[in-house]
C-alpha cells in the first residue's frame, strides 16, 4: 500500500494532463457554477465571522483566486486550501459559521486552529470532505467525542486535535485512517486505551497522545509502525511494560513515555534504535538495571530516566556510552530520583560530550573521582542527596571551564582547597547544602561574580560574612546561608542587591538592625536571629510574597507598609512589637498566612483582616488584644484556623455566618475574658475539629448543634492532611506547615504535621450551666473532650460510649447526676478519665480501660461505690484481706504514730479546710505513700 496516496496519483501527470484537457470542455459549464457555489460558501463563512472582517477584506469580488488564506487549483480554480487559523482570539466561533464548508467539496487543506468554538462538539458534517489530506483543529475550543466520521477521511495525511477538550475513548474509525502520517490528539481529556488497531497505521509517522487519561498497557502492535520517528505518550495513567515490539521501530529518533506508571524494565530491543536521538522516561515505575545496549546508541543527545527505580551501578553504562565517537554531539544524562548505586565511574573524562549530567538523589557512594574535573564541557552537574564522601580538591574543578550549575548537596562531602584558589568556572548557580564547608565562609567564592543562585546552608559556618561578598552586587540573586552560625551584623544597607528574589539567613546568630533592601520580590527569612530594633519600612518596597522574621528581638511599632502586596505570607511571632496593629489588611487581598503571636501587640483587631478572603491562617494568639472581636472576620471565607487565645479581648462571641466560614478547622479564643452565651452559629461550622474557648466567662447553656462537627463525627485520615499544609502559590513552592498548641490530658500539646489527626472540644473554666447534650455523642471522633470547672447539671450522656475514639475526658468539678453510664466502659482509647466533684451516685461501672484508673478519677462523689474506691456497693461480699493479720500488726505497728499524728493534723481547726479531701485518698494498702507526698509538699503540717 502506497503511503502517500497524493504521490500515487500523480505519478503519471502526462496521463492525468491528458485526461483533463480531452473533457475540459465537457464540464466547464458545471465547473463555473461549482466555482461559484464555493465563492458563496466562502462569504458565508466570512459573514458568520464579523471579528475578523479586517483580515478578511480582500474576500470581495468574483474572483476567490486572489483572496487571502485562500487557495485555489491552478487549473480548476477549485477551492482547494482554506487556512482560518487564529481568527477568533478569545471570542468564540459559533459551529454554524463554518456549517457552508461542505460545500467546498474539493478541499484538501483545511486549518481551524488557534480558534475559540467555546466548547463546542467537532462538526460531524466535515467528514464529508473527502479529499482533506490536512486537517488542523488544535487549539480551537471543542469538546465531546472524536466525531467518529471523521474516518470517512480516507485520503488523510495530518490530523490535529490538539489542546482542546476532547473525551472519551479513541474510535476505531479514526485508527483505520490508513494513509495517516501524522496524529496529534495531546492536550485533551481522551481516555480508555490505545487500540490495538493501532498498528494498521503503517504510514504513520508521528503519534502525539501526551498529556490524556489514556489507560493500560502499551499494545505490542505499536512495534508494526516502522516508519515512526516520534512516540510521545507522556503524562497519561499507562501501566504495564514496555512491549520489547518497541525495538521494532527503527526510524525512531524522539520516544516519550514519562509521566504515566509503566513497571517492568527498559526492553534490550532498545539498542536496535540506532536512530534514536531523544529517550524521556521520566516518572514512572520502571526498575532494573540500565540495559548495555542503550549504550550503543550513539545518536542519543538526551536520557532522561529521572524519578523511577532503576537500580545497578553505573560503570558498564558509561564505558558503553563513552565507546560513540561522535564526540560533537552533545548528551544530556538525567538519571535523578532513582536506587542507583556503587561508586561514581572511574574514568568519567571518556563521556566528553556530557554536558548535563544529573544523578542527584541516588544511592552512590564512595568518593569523586577527579576524572570529573576533565569534563570541560560540562555545564550543569548534579550530585545532590547521595551518600558520596571525601575531599573535593582543586583536580575535581581544574577544567569545568563551562560550568553554569553545580548542586553537591545533602553529601558526606569537603572541600580541601588553598586559601587563594579561585575556581576556572563563573557558574550562575551553586548549591552546596550540608557539605561541610564551615567554619569559615568560603572564600574561593569571591570570583563567582555571575551567580543567580547560592545555598551553602546547613555547612557549620560560624564566620562572619566578609566585606568582599555584600560588594558583589549579583542581580536576580537567590541566597540561602540559612542554618549556620553566621555572626556579626549586617552592613546597614543591601540595597546593591537589586532584584533579590530569595534571601533566607534564618537560623544563624546575626544580630543588629536588619539592613534597609530593596526589591526582594519572593522570599525573605531572617528567622531565628537576634536582629532588634523596628522593622524597616524599605522591606517591603519589593513587594515579597514569603516574610519570615519571626524569633527575633524585634521591637517597636508594626508599619502601616506592612500590608503591601502581593505579600502572601508573613511570620512576624516571637517578637517584642508592641503597640496597635495597622488597620490596612484590605490592601493585601492575597495574603494567606498571618502570624503575629507571642508579641506585645495592644488594641483592638483590625477590622480590616476581613478583607482577606485568601487567609487561611490567623494567629494572633499570646498578646494584649482587647476589646470585641470583629464580626468582619466572618469575611475570611478560607479560613482554617483561628488562633486567637490568651489575649483581652471581651464581650460576646460574635454570631458568625457559619456558610461563610465552611472551612474553619481550628477555632481557638481560650484565656479570653469573652462573656454572654456561646452562639448557636458557631455549631453550623461543621468543619470544625478543634474547639478551645476553655476559661473565659461564657454562661448560659451548651447548644445541641455542637453533635452537628462532621470533621468531630468521623475519624481523620491522611486526606485531609493537605488541609494543613498551606502552599504559598508563587515562583517557589513554600509548604507552610500549621501549628496549633492544645491543652489536653493535663499537659501542653504542640501539633503540627499530625494536626490532621486532631479532633478537641475544650470549654472549661467557664460558667456554662444547663445539661450535657445527648448530641455530643454524635461526635464519634472526638478525641479530647473537657467540660470541667462548669456548672453542668443532669446526666452524663447516657451514650457517651459511642464516642469511640476519645482519649480524654474531664467532667470534673460541675453539678453532674445520677450514675456513671455504663457504655462508658466501651470507651477503649481512653487514658485520661476525670469525674471527680460532682453529684454521681451509685456502682462505678468496670473492665476495659476503667480498670486502669485510680479513686483520684472519682473522688468528690461521695454517693459513689465500687473498685477503685473502698467505699463498697449494697449486696457486695467483704473483700478477703491480702495480708495475714500478723503483717497487719507489723503495718500497724510501724506506721500507726504517723497515721494518728495525720489524722491529728487533719483534724486541727486551722487545717480542716484545707486538707479534709485529703483523708478520702487514705487506703490501707497505699497511705504511707500518701503521708509522704503530703509530707514533702507541705512540710510545715510536721511543725504544726
Amino acid at each position: 500500500m502506497a503511503c502517500n496516496a497524493s504521490a500515487a496519483a500523480s505519478s503519471s501527470p502526462n496521463t492525468l494532463l491528458c485526461l483533463f484537457w480531452i473533457f475540459l470542455s465537457l464540464i466547464s459549464g458545471s465547473a463555473q457554477l461549482a466555482i461559484e457555489k464555493e465563492r458563496k460558501a466562502l462569504l458565508n463563512v466570512k459573514n458568520g465571522l464579523s471579528i475578523a472582517h479586517g483580515e478578511l477584506s480582500s474576500w470581495s469580488g468574483d474572483d476567490c483566486r486572489t483572496w487571502e488564506r485562500v487557495q485555489c487549483h491552478n487549473i480548476t480554480s477549485h477551492v482547494v486550501k482554506l487556512d482560518l487559523s487564529n481568527l477568533g482570539g478569545s471570542t468564540p466561533i459559533k459551529s454554524e459559521v463554518i456549517s457552508s464548508l461542505p460545500d467546498l467539496e474539493h478541499l484538501t487543506y483545511l486549518d481551524l486552529s488557534w480558534n475559540n468554538f467555546g466548547g463546542a462538539p467537532i462538526p460531524g458534517f466535515l467528514g464529508s470532505l473527502t479529499q482533506l489530506e490536512h486537517l488542523d483543529l488544535s487549539q480551537a475550543g471543542f469538546s465531546g467525542r472524536i466525531s467518529h466520521q471523521l474516518g470517512n477521511l480516507s485520503k488523510l495525511l495530518h490530523l490535529a486535535l490538539n489542546h482542546n477538550s476532547m473525551e472519551g475513548e479513541i474510535p476505531e474509525t479514526v485508527v483505520h485512517l490508513r494513509n495517516l502520517q501524522f496524529l496529534d490528539l495531546s492536550h485533551n481529556s481522551i481516555s480508555g486505551q490505545i487500540p490495538e488497531s493501532i498498528g494498521n497505521l503503517k504510514c504513520l509517522q508521528a503519534l502525539l497522545l501526551s498529556f490524556n487519561n489514556i489507560e493500560g498497557v502499551m499494545p505490542k502492535s505499536i512495534g508494526n509502525l516502522s516508519k515512526m520517528s516520534v512516540l510521545d505518550l507522556s503524562n497519561n495513567r499507562m501501566v504495564g511494560a514496555i512491549p520489547g515490539t518497541i525495538g521494532n521501530l527503527t526510524a525512531l529518533q524522539n520516544l516519550n513515555l514519562s509521566g504515566n506508571q509503566i513497571t517492568g524494565h527498559i526492553p534490550n530491543s532498545v539498542g536496535n534504535l540506532q536512530q534514536l536521538e531523544q529517550l524521556s522516561l521520566s516518572d514512572n515505575l520502571i526498575s532494573g538495571s540500565l540495559p548495555s545496549s542503550l549504550g550503543d546508541l550513539c545518536n542519543l543527545s538526551r536520557i532522561h530516566l529521572l524519578n523511577n527505580r532503576i537500580a545497578g551501578e553505573l560503570a558498564e553504562f558509561f564505558e558503553q556510552l563513552s565507546k560513540c565517537r561522535n564526540d560533537d554531539m552533545r548528551l544530556s544524562l538525567i538519571l535523578q530520583g532513582n536506587e542507583i548505586g556503587g561508586p561514581l565511574p572511574i574514568h568519567m573524562d571518556k563521556l566528553q560530550r556530557l554536558f548535563k549530567l544529573d544523578l542527584g538523589s541516588n544511592s552512590l557512594s564512595g568518593s569523586i573521582p577527579t576524572s570529573l574535573g576533565k569534563l570541560s564541557r560540562l555545564m550543569s552537574l548534579n550530585l545532590s542527596s547521595n551518600y558520596l564522601v571525601g575531599g573535593l580538591t582543586e583536580a575535581h574543578f581544574a577544567n569545568l571551564t563551562s560550568l553554569l550549575t553545580m548542586d553537591l548537596s545533602h553529601n558526606h562531602l569537603s572541600i580541601n582547597v588553598s586559601s587563594g584558589w579561585l575556581p576556572p568556572f563563573h557558574a550562575n548557580v551553586i548549591a552546596m547544602r550540608s557539605c561541610n564547608l564551615g567554619p569559615r565562609f568560603p572564600p574561593w567564592l569571591q570570583n563567582q561574580t555571575r551567580l543567580h543562585s547560592l545555598d551553602i546552608s546547613n555547612n557549620g559556618i560560624s564566620d562572619f560574612f566578609p566585606e568582599w561578598f555584600w560588594n558583589l552586587c549579583m542581580p536576580l540573586m537567590a541566597l540561602n546561608a540559612s542554618g549556620n552560625h553566621m555572626r556579626g551584623v549586617l552592613p546597614i544597607s543591601l540595597e546593591c542587591f537589586k532584584n533579590v528574589a530569595v534571601f533566607d539567613l534564618s537560623h544563624n546568630n546575626l544580630g543588629g538592625l536588619i539592613p534597609r533592601m530593596l526589591h526582594v520580590s519572593l522570599y525573605l527569612d531572617l528567622s531565628h536571629n537576634s536582629f532588634s530594633g523596628p522593622i524597616p519600612e524599605s522591606l517591603f518596597g519589593g513587594g515579597p510574597r514569603v516574610m519570615l522574621l519571626s524569633n527575633n528581638s524585634l521591637s517597636k511599632t508594626v508599619p502601616s507598609s506592612i500590608c503591601v502586596p502581593p505579600l502572601r505570607l508573613m511570620e512576624l511571632n516571637n517578637n517584642s512589637l508592641s503597640g496597635a496593629l495597622p488597620n490596612c489588611w484590605s490592601k493585601s487581598p492575597q495574603l494567606a498566612i498571618l502570624d503575629f503571636s507571642s508579641n506585645e501587640l495592644s488594641g483592638g483587631i483590625p477590622p480590616t483582616l476581613g478583607f482577606l478572603t485568601m487567609l487561611e491562617s490567623l494567629h494572633l494568639n499570646n498578646n494584649n488584644f482587647s476589646g470585641r472581636i470583629p464580626l468582619t472576620l466572618q469575611g475570611c471565607s478560607s479560613l482554617l484556623v483561628m488562633d486567637l487565645s490568651f489575649n483581652e479581648l471581651s464581650d460576646d462571641i460574635p454570631s458568625w455566618d457559619g456558610g461563610s466560614l465552611k472551612s474553619l478547622r481550628v477555632l481557638s479564643l481560650r484565656s479570653n475574658k469573652l462573656s454572654g452565651e456561646i452562639p448557636l452559629e458557631l455549631s453550623l461550622i461543621p468543619s470544625l475539629q478543634v474547639l478551645d474557648l476553655a476559661c473565659n466567662k461564657l454562661s448560659g447553656s451548651l447548644p445541641s448543634g455542637f453533635g452537628n462537627f462532621s470533621s468531630m463525627a468521623t475519624g481523620q485520615n491522611g486526606k485531609e492532611l493537605a488541609q494543613f499544609h498551606t502552599r504559598v502559590p508563587g515562583e517557589r513552592s513554600f509548604y507552610y506547615h500549621e501549628n496549633i498548641t492544645i491543652i489536653a490530658k493535663g499537659l501542653q500539646l504542640t501539633y503540627s504535621n499530625s494536626l490532621w489527626l486532631v479532633t478537641s472540644i475544650d470549654l472549661s473554666n467557664n460558667k456554662l450551666s444547663g445539661e450535657i447534650p445527648e448530641e455530643l455523642t454524635n461526635l464519634h471522633g472526638l478525641r479530647f473532650l473537657n467540660l470541667s470547672w462548669n456548672h453542668f447539671s443532669g446526666s452524663m450522656p447516657y451514650e457517651i460510649g459511642l464516642i469511640g475514639q476519645l482519649e480524654s475526658l474531664d467532667l470534673s468539678k460541675n453539678n453532674l447526676s445520677g450514675g456513671i453510664p455504663s457504655s462508658i466502659s466501651a470507651l477503649y482509647s481512653l487514658s485520661i478519665l476525670n469525674l471527680s466533684y460532682n453529684n454521681l451516685i451509685g456502682r462505678i461501672p468496670m473492665g476495659n480501660q476503667l480498670l486502669t484508673f485510680t479513686n483520684l478519677s472519682y473522688m468528690g462523689n461521695p454517693r459513689l461505690c465500687g473498685e477503685p474506691l473502698q467505699i463498697k456497693c449494697p449486696g457486695d461480699n467483704p473483700t478477703i484481706d491480702r495480708v495475714t493479720e500478723e503483717e497487719r500488726m507489723h503495718e500497724d505497728d510501724k506506721y500507726g504514730g504517723i497515721c494518728c499524728v495525720a489524722i491529728m493534723i487533719f483534724e486541727t481547726k486551722e487545717r480542716r479546710a484545707s486538707w479534709s479531701s485529703a483523708v478520702f485518698f487514705l487506703s490501707l494498702y497505699d497511705r504511707w505513700i500518701v503521708y509522704q507526698n503530703l509530707f514533702s509538699s507541705a512540710p510545715d503540717l510536721l511543725q504544726a
